[in-house]
């Protein structure tokens, strides 16, 4: 179900006269001195912080648990992703995140060398997750996931004002999850939201998207509300392309559905595409116009999971371990120290006012009652290597 249909013929002459007013009009420009122009916010649903940081779970991967890991090829895992090195471990499971961007930002969020990230909602599943990394605060309304619009205009909203004249080609969302129609605006047809399995806009002119949008009704998942993360990738690599987004959120989802199903292989394949996805959009952006050199990436998850073997599979209020989660902050206006040691405790709800930072503006103007910025992602001369 398309919450935004892009209305034709007078599209091409609209974006052209809002890209120059953008282009030449930033906020940033005139109040920050930042040299970000474009933000892109990424999450992998449910990744826990013992994954990102530490690889493969050892327990899970040990063949004396298999009935609660659910492995099907136990030395073809292994072969894969483990390595007795941690350190070792997560660059084999997630090489393009460790190789490549760690370098080129700052990651929070290894409780091990004491940086704490976690939840302020206290019902520690999607919906109200979501709703506080796009409000810059818990909406106490939002304690289920039942599709409903969010209680108050979301950052990409609010943003597509600032940065778009209220286009909302300019701010736009593609996720693998449904209720993504919903979480991500509060008045429909604010923005453009691609979630689920729905088409992309008919006037799109990228000529594999036919051949893609066909792929995901043809080769479903075992979800009705969760299409392949692959599809998601495609098309909205597809749609920045073409409509050259201000500010862009990419959410996949089958992180979360594979461990719901106790198939840790397949949720830790997951996370392997899920890698592959930052290098796909990441090389995109650094290989054209207007993004190469402006664009700061933001690349988190919606909660934690389980810590024990009869647990992982699940999140929740009553689930120790489903509050703790991580953030990452890659760009030209991020020092680059990598893991930060020893920062103050952070939560979801930092995350607008960071992006809103980047952009050059205020964040009580979005929303009074949101937390402020993630200061580690703008101090710091850049000189410290990355751990």
């Amino acid at each position: 179900m398309s919450r935004f249909k892009i209305q034709f013929p007078m599209l091409t002459c609209v974006i052209s006269l809002l890209l120059l007013h953008v282009m030449g009009c930033r906020p940033n420009q005139e109040t920050s001195g930042l040299t970000t122009q474009f933000v892109f916010l990424v999450s992998a649903d449910g990744l826990r912080h013992q994954e990102l940081f530490g690889g493969i779970d050892p327990q899970l991967s040990n063949s004396t648990h298999l009935e609660q890991s659910g492995i099907e090829n136990l030395e073809a895992f292994r072969e894969q992703y483990w390595n007795e090195d941690p350190s070792a471990r997560r660059h084999l499971l997630m090489p393009f995140f460790w190789s490549h961007l760690a370098g080129q930002g700052v990651i929070l969020g290894n409780r091990d060398k004491g940086s704490v990230v976690h939840l302020k909602n206290p019902h520690r599943f999607s919906y109200p997750s979501y709703a506080e990394i796009l409000n810059g605060q818990p909406q106490s309304a939002v304690d289920s996931n039942d599709r409903v619009f969010s209680p108050r205009p979301t950052i990409l909203e609010y943003l597509s004002d600032e940065l778009g004249g209220g286009s909302p080609y300019k701010s736009a969302a593609f996720a693998s999850w449904d209720v993504f129609n919903w979480i991500a605006m509060h008045t429909e047809g604010n923005i453009y939201c691609n979630a689920g399995y729905e088409p992309p806009p008919l006037e799109m002119n990228a000529p594999e998207l036919e051949k893609l949008s066909r792929l995901q009704f043809d080769m479903k998942t075992p979800w009705d509300t969760v299409r392949h993360d692959a599809v998601t990738l495609g098309l909205a690599i597809a749609y920045i392309k073409q409509y050259k987004p201000s500010f862009f959120y990419l959410a996949l989802g089958e992180t979360d559905d594979w461990a719901h199903e106790r198939r840790y292989d397949r949720m830790i394949q997951m996370i392997r595409l899920f890698d592959d996805a930052l290098r796909d959009l990441w090389s995109t952006l650094q290989s054209m116009e207007p993004y190469r050199g402006r664009t700061t990436l933001v690349v988190t998850t919606d909660h934690g999971r389980g810590r024990e073997m009869d647990d992982w599979t699940s999140h929740g209020s009553e689930v120790p371990g489903s509050e703790e989660t991580w953030i990452a902050i890659f760009g030209p206006d991020t020092p680059n120290r990598g893991e930060i040691h020893g920062t103050p405790v952070y939560t979801q709800s930092h995350i607008a006012a960071t992006i809103l930072r980047f952009y050059g503006l205020e964040v009580g103007r979005f929303n009074q009652q949101a937390e402020g910025p993630i200061e580690e992602a703008f101090e710091g001369d850049g000189d410290e290597s990355p751990s």
